[in-house]
């Protein structure tokens, strides 16, 4: 294999995103709206195209084929299946109040019920989850090149790394949609490259030669049939009791099912990045449209990666792999994309797929550095995308949030350093906001008794329970330990600090509410958009 051909493609797909930032820092950031939100006139097309990238990463694309690979189905319930749930239900029940507020990310929302403090320890919190996806993305780009073109992780996470920071940096947020909706296309064209080329290779027996074609496809479909193991495609808890996922139809399996459904789908209505996309768009229509699109976009395609899992399945009982392949699978079953790759695709199409897993990984990292930056900035200097805003206040909030994403875009490189598994990572983190902003969101938007105390006391009641059980599980294992071990603490940390954080909320919100009468729901320029009735309450 020739090495040059994917490094031509490289170098071309990066020019091509630094391209784009450049242009758009022309169009649309001269404004803290432009730069924030887009100047708020994305269709539907867009926000679809952009919400299917920024799911679409390195944790899906290859931490989903290795959890296929070794759970089945049912591995994969977190992402993808949970996570379109969470576009759904944002469609459904969010878009209506959240394009009324005019704001220019979730943090404005924390901050006009939970008060200054109650939007800074929102932030604190959503901050940290976005940077361990933007690491997981990184350390993908690591495994990637390394066992591609034997480029070490490092520098790829540099190159990678320094490349998104300089297109989020120049174009802002419609740069990451216009980059998001370009790589969602070259995403589906490396799926369509890999997936026909391994059916057609077990068609041939795994032999060295192998065409594609119709008859091959359709002979490769029916072996691949024949050796699908049983159960492989339930999203419903095993009557085996030996389901490789552990889900199964006892107590314990049941609540691990439940928890790999809430974990992410329930967590990801506290992800910024998200609502930073709805608020881009024209009208409540485009949004609902693209929350919408962007999910079925996201499931459809979210089969690939399970259906590689799979291939991977067949072929380890064909004994089409290599004693050497087989052990490194059996060390780290998150390579089975590259490592099918490599091992089935010609140079043009390889460097197609190489570029398809470029735009995957660098699509999520741009949106996750962007939407930190921009949580920080807009809670700092509030009102930013209002109608209000000075001509100062867009200055202040472009170079703040410029500066932030240098920032963290840094700190995100020098994270993946140390990031190992790429799924659980990315589960975890979705976790963490189910347990410590799930109900500071629904209860900000939807409860009207929800005051400042019971804001804050449910985010901290939340992380603390998290960090309780990191800290035994670390005591315990005589290192650090950020990620659950075992089910039973996945079972632990997606409802022990949910509920407690729950209980904080009502209790604390109900017992306080006559010292901390709870405040209206309004728009970032002060229109009550709720609960007029409590508008001459203030924060004391």
């Amino acid at each position: 294999m020739e090495i040059g051909i994917e490094i031509i493609i490289i170098a071309v797909y990066l020019a091509a995103m630094l391209v784009i930032g450049f242009l758009t820092q022309k169009i649309g950031s001269s404004s803290s709206k432009g730069y924030l939100v887009a100047n708020r006139n994305v269709g539907a097309l867009l926000i679809g195209g952009t919400l299917f990238a920024t799911f679409w990463g390195g944790g899906t694309v290859m931490g989903g084929a290795g959890a296929a690979l070794d759970s089945y189905n049912l591995g994969t319930i977190a992402d993808p299946w949970a996570s379109g749930i969470t576009l759904i239900i944002m469609a459904m029940f969010m878009v209506p109040i959240l394009l009324k507020m005019k704001m220019g990310t979730l943090g404005e929302m924390y901050r006009i019920r939970f008060g200054k403090r109650g939007a800074y320890v929102a932030s604190i919190l959503s901050v940290p989850t976005l940077i361990a996806w933007t690491a997981v993305q990184m350390v993908a780009i690591g495994k990637m090149l390394n066992l591609f073109i034997g480029v070490e992780p490092w520098i790829s996470m540099l190159l990678a790394g320094g490349i998104v920071i300089i297109y989020t940096y120049m174009g802002g947020m419609l740069a990451v949609i216009w980059t998001d909706n370009i790589q969602a296309v070259i995403i589906i064209l490396g799926l369509l490259v890999l997936i026909p080329a391994a059916i057609c290779y077990i068609a041939a027996g795994g032999g060295a030669t192998f065409a594609v074609n119709l008859d091959n496809m359709i002979s490769g479909l029916g072996i691949i049939k024949e050796n699908t193991p049983n159960d492989f495609w339930t999203l419903l808890p095993s009557a085996d009791p030996d389901h490789p996922s552990g889900i199964t139809r006892t107590l314990k399996g049941v609540l691990i099912w439940a928890a790999a459904w809430c974990g992410m789908g329930l967590g990801s209505l506290a992800s910024l990045d998200i609502t930073q996309r709805v608020l881009t768009a024209r009208d409540e229509k485009a949004a609902k449209g693209g929350l919408l699109a962007g999910a079925g976009l996201y499931w459809v395609a979210g089969l690939g990666p399970i259906f590689i899992g799979l291939l991977g399945i067949v072929m380890l009982q064909l004994d089409f792999f290599t004693p050497a392949e087989v052990a490194t699978l059996a060390n780290d079953s998150e390579v089975i994309v590259p490592m099918l790759a490599q091992k089935l695709l010609h140079p043009l199409p390889m460097a197609i797929f190489i570029g398809s897993l470029m735009a995957a990984i660098m699509s999520t990292s741009s949106s996750t550095i962007f939407a930190s930056a921009a949580v920080i900035s807009t809670v700092l200097i509030p009102g930013t995308v209002g109608e209000k805003r000075t001509e100062e206040m867009d200055k202040k909030a472009i170079r703040l949030t410029k500066i932030l994403v240098v920032v963290i875009g840094v700190f995100c490189i020098g994270i993946s350093m140390l990031a190992v598994s790429l799924y659980d990572l990315m589960i975890f983190g979705f976790t963490l906001l189910f347990a410590c902003l799930f109900w500071a969101v629904v209860c900000g938007l939807f409860w009207k008794k929800a005051n400042v105390p019971g804001g804050i006391a449910s985010m901290l009641v939340g992380i603390s329970f998290s960090i309780l059980g990191c800290a035994y599980l670390s005591i315990q294992a005589g290192t650090l330990v950020i990620v659950p071990s075992d089910a039973e603490w996945e079972i632990y940390f997606t409802f022990v600090p949910w509920l407690f954080s729950g209980i904080a909320m009502f209790a604390v919100s109900l017992l306080t509410q006559k010292k901390h009468p709870p405040l209206p729901l309004t728009d970032t320029d002060g229109k009550v958009l709720k609960w007029p009735e409590l508008a001459g309450n203030a924060e004391k």
